[in-house]
């Protein structure tokens, strides 16, 4: 088997490497830089979970004595789609539960919480009308 002096060098960069490989500075180096990189990752701050607040908000409208399936049909589907009409909102959820419907919003990042919220209270206000009797206020 031959060793790294066996074989001949021929150009610029062989000369390069073989002189790299036989000079001690250069694992001397190598473990410094290791060293050096170790430090820094454990010295610079650094986030592995930021926390980004996505703002939302909430309606909950009550109809008692209503199944969740006339909650969800004449409550909650009705109220999502007339959300979807107002500007800023990424996603709407909607749930019905006994005598009660929620529906969860969710704002882009970076919109405004007080003038998005101003703006669903009234999209919701301004179709309380179309909501049946018996529905109490959201």
């Amino acid at each position: 088997m031959k060793t790294i002096s066996d074989y001949e060098v021929t150009d610029y960069a062989g000369k390069l490497a073989k002189g790299f490989l036989l000079n001690p500075l250069t694992a001397v180096l190598g473990i410094f830089l290791l060293l050096m990189g170790y430090v820094a990752l454990e010295v610079m701050p650094r986030e592995e979970d930021p926390q980004i607040a996505i703002s939302g908000g909430a309606i909950i409208v009550a109809m008692p004595g209503a199944s969740p399936r006339e909650i969800e049909n004449i409550i909650v589907n009705p109220l999502e789609r007339k959300l979807r009409e107002v500007r800023g909102i990424e996603h709407i959820y909607g749930m019905a539960m006994d005598n009660v419907g929620v529906v969860n919003v969710m704002y882009y990042i970076g919109e405004n919480r007080e003038d998005s919220n101003l703006k669903l209270y009234d999209k919701v206000m301004q179709n309380m009308d179309l909501m049946p009797k018996g529905v109490m206020q959201p």
